[in-house]
Formats: C-alpha cells, structure tokens, sequence
C-alpha cells in the first residue's frame, strides 16, 4: 500500500500530527509520501490518501483525487469538521484498520460546470459541495433564470442561487434553506438566496439532468463560487451550465457511523423536531 499525506501546512496541529504518522508508517514499513502542495498531477498512484485538516483542506483533496480515482480518508484538525472521518484521537486506531484493508470506500457524486459567455467556453470547473452564484459587496439583486434539459424552471430576482451536490446539501445551501440529502442519494439541489418572492422553493432534480443558470441583469459585480474556495467574475448573458461529473469522489469509511449521526454531532440538531418523540 502507498499512502499519501496532505497536511494543512498552517495548522501546528495538523503539522504535529503528521510527524506522528511518519514515525507510525516508518515502523510499519509502509511506503509514503508528504504532499504539502498538492495537484492534480503529485496526487496520483496512491491507494490512500490521508487529509489532515478541516473540511476546506479535504473539499480541495477530494477534487483533485478524483481524476486518479485515489480514496480520501479525512482527520479533523479544523472547526466543523463535517466531511472528515475521525477525529485526531482516532487517527491511529483508524491506521490499523486501513493497513489491515477493514475499510470501505463511499462514492460522492462531483458536478462540474461550464460557464459560457457570447456562445464561447470561457471556464469551467469541479465541485463536491456546490457552485455559488452571489451578489457582490453592494446590496443589488440578480436576475437569474433556471433552465433544466433546456427547460425553464423559474426566474428568481434574488441575492443568488446554490447548485448543490447531496454531500453539499449540509452546507450553504442548508442555511439558505435547502433541504437536507443523504449524500448516496445522487441529485442535484437548486436553492434560491434571499429570493425576492413570498413562494421560493428549492428544486431537485435527477443526477443526469444539466442545470442551466443565465445571468439576465447583473446590476453590480456577480461572482461564481467553487466550494467556497475558488471565485470567477460573472457578467450579464453569461450562463452556466451544471452536470454531474464523469467520476465520484471516493471516501473512506471505517468509523461505523451513520450520516444523520454526523449531523447530530456537528449540526447540533435535536434528537426530537417539533417537541414530538415517539416511544
């Protein structure tokens, strides 16, 4: 087994961690290697690789693997956490268990996106979690059309609009609102930003279906977001066009936990909703 290593070089902790993992696979003699800027091109030929870091670090990982098909196994080292499988505790019982191959791999379904401008491609680009189209610093609304196989949705004159994956559904697009998904169950989420309409509704739609999104006034500067790390400058008639990626993300699992008791423990959400419990 080669493993590869992708430490968030700003975290001491993570850092730390990594020289611990080092002396861990050395007495094992497991082959290694650290991978302190990673791309697409330095993270292939792995058969792991271990992310120590917090959901940006492993949202970045889990993009550039994918090509090369090459599992993720996350460790949290940041806040929330929420995409990685265990905590730094659990780091090394966890090593055992992938050395010894007890361990399944979880396919995350990845949308990619093409944004045209005057007919022409100008950039295109992969998520896991979502892309974000948004108003810039200035108050100002956008006027957007949905389009799905080519067919119009709806219009929203809202502050935005999220287009995003299930393993997305937990995060901007849950706080706008969206609804929550079960990671495995593949589909895309179309979920409005401070829509200017009393009847705004999220739209989900089967994973094969292109989702069109055309810019019809932008006021002020728009931008479109990757996962919240990335941003490209938006004008109006461009449009962006959504389909779910040719590969999966792959991840790790061996911790044994289900995905609603990760939302428990990271979303605090109540074992009851709406003060009923059934016996």
């Amino acid at each position: 087994m080669k493993i590869g290593i992708i430490p968030h070089t700003g975290k001491p902790v993570a850092m730390n961690l990594t020289e611990e993992l080092v002396d861990f696979l050395e007495g094992r003699g497991v082959d290694f290697q650290i991978i302190t800027g990673p791309t697409r091109s330095n993270v292939r030929g792995f058969d792991i690789m271990i992310v120590l870091g917090g959901d940006g670090t492993l949202l970045n990982a889990a993009r550039l693997t994918s090509e090369w098909q090459v599992p993720v196994f996350g460790v949290n080292v940041g806040h929330l956490g929420f995409l990685t499988e265990v905590e730094t505790d659990g780091l090394f019982p966890a090593m055992d268990k992938l050395l010894s191959g007890d361990y399944q791999l979880e396919e995350r379904m990845l949308i990619t996106a093409s944004i045209e401008r005057d007919g022409q491609e100008i950039s295109s680009h992969l998520a896991l979690n979502d892309f974000v189209i948004t108003r810039g610093t200035f108050a100002r609304i956008i006027d957007l059309s949905i389009f799905v196989d080519e067919q119009h949705v709806t219009d929203y004159w809202a502050d935005g609009v999220i287009i995003s994956t299930p393993t997305g559904s937990t995060a901007y697009s849950l706080s706008a609102g969206g609804p929550i998904v079960e990671p495995l169950l593949e589909c895309v989420c179309i979920t409005p930003i401070c829509a200017h309409s009393l009847a705004s509704r999220s739209v989900l739609t089967r994973p094969e279906a292109q989702v069109s999104v055309r810019i019809n006034n932008a006021i002020e500067a728009v931008m479109f977001t990757i996962d919240g790390q990335y941003g490209f400058p938006l004008q109006t008639g461009d449009q962006v066009t959504m389909n779910k990626a040719g590969k999966p993300a792959l991840f790790v699992k061996i911790s044994g936990r289900g995905f609603f008791q990760v939302l428990h423990s990271r979303l605090k959400m109540p074992q009851t909703w709406g003060g009923i419990h059934e016996e």
